[in-house]
């Protein structure tokens, strides 16, 4: 009975704890049940019966006592990691921004403390609120999908030890990823004033020429924060699936080519760059060619960047596929 035990292990890794001894309880009553009803305890009997339950994870959840609830038990261990991420985060980024605004524009210290409190707490809310808002719209739209595509996916093979091992996602990685997508949000929303070029006047004077034209900058920046919000909603369900499959990987191609798109507009205006800037270029050196260059060596760069995350992820998702049923 060691694949039962196995099974059975797999699907209370994801039940509260309050709720863990009774779920394994009825777990282990409806497998005892399945296999009375097929009156053959031997070992390809078992995997029969664990193969007909399907995943652990869906059967162990099933058996939880579920209030009306905004964010059911499949989202919630998923949404609770994320939110504590990227509200931390978003605090983080804004006190970070606060203090280099602070240092270079030298503010006063009473207004830098004050501004600092209610910008962390507006990001906090934000953050929280932003993130409730995608979970709950998942939960509504899009939770069933999320069940069936596990459950089709799920098969012995998933239990560990002694099976063959799948590729699942670095949960390491998409949390690094998740951080980094929230700090570059909160740097174009609140601190795009801040990129620029620094430099001192006669050793004591600090001069910043900045990088961005910020009313051509905030033209594009809805079409960016959508972008963004879509990385993280990308990132969340990646999470949820645990390992690249077809759909996750066709997702995160779609989203690959919407970002490389909106790069690419955004790079053929040179005029999202700031007009000072872009004089002391060509007061350097040829600045429109210069500038081009620049620019078409971004667009390869990312093209390539995302070429092969495209690549990874359909390659990842065959492997996966490939495992014994």
């Amino acid at each position: 009975m060691e694949l039962q035990e196995r099974y059975i292990a797999a699907g209370l890794k994801h039940i509260p704890p309050a709720e863990k001894d009774e779920v394994e309880k009825n777990m282990r009553r409806i497998i005892a049940e399945r296999l009375e009803g097929r009156g053959d305890p031997s070992e390809e009997t078992e995997r029969e019966v664990l193969r007909g339950l399907g995943s652990p994870r869906i059967l162990a959840e099933k058996q939880l006592k579920e209030p009306p609830h905004l964010i059911g038990p499949e989202l919630y261990g998923t949404y609770l990691l994320i939110v504590k991420i990227v509200m931390t985060v978003a605090v983080i980024g804004t006190l970070i921004g606060n203090t280099v605004d602070f240092i270079v524009n030298d503010g006063g210290l009473l207004h830098y403390f004050a501004l600092s409190f209610g910008t962390a707490i507006s990001a906090a809310i934000g953050a929280f609120g932003w993130v409730t808002l995608v979970f709950a719209i998942m939960e509504r739209t899009a939770k069933e999908k999320i069940l069936r595509e596990i459950q089709e996916d799920w098969s012995l093979a998933d239990l560990p030890e002694k099976e063959v091992p799948q590729k699942p996602f670095s949960r390491i990685g998409v949390i690094i990823g998740i951080i980094f997508t929230v700090l570059f949000l909160v740097l174009v929303n609140q601190y795009s004033q801040l990129l620029g070029f620094y430099y001192t006047l006669d050793g004591s004077i600090q001069e910043m020429i900045p990088v961005l034209n910020q009313e051509v900058f905030g033209s594009y920046l809805p079409y960016i924060n959508a972008m963004l919000v879509l990385q993280l909603l990308f990132s969340a369900s990646k999470l949820v699936f645990r390992k690249w499959t077809y759909p996750v990987a066709t997702a995160n191609l779609i989203l690959n080519v919407l970002s490389f798109v909106l790069l690419w507009f955004i790079l053929q205006d040179t005029a999202i760059l700031n007009p000072e800037l872009v004089t002391k270029i060509a007061e350097a050196t040829d600045g429109q060619r210069v500038l081009n260059t620049a620019f078409n060596s971004i667009k390869a760069v990312f093209l390539f960047i995302f070429l092969l995350d495209s690549f990874e992820g359909f390659h990842d998702a065959y492997k996966n596929s490939k495992k014994p049923v």
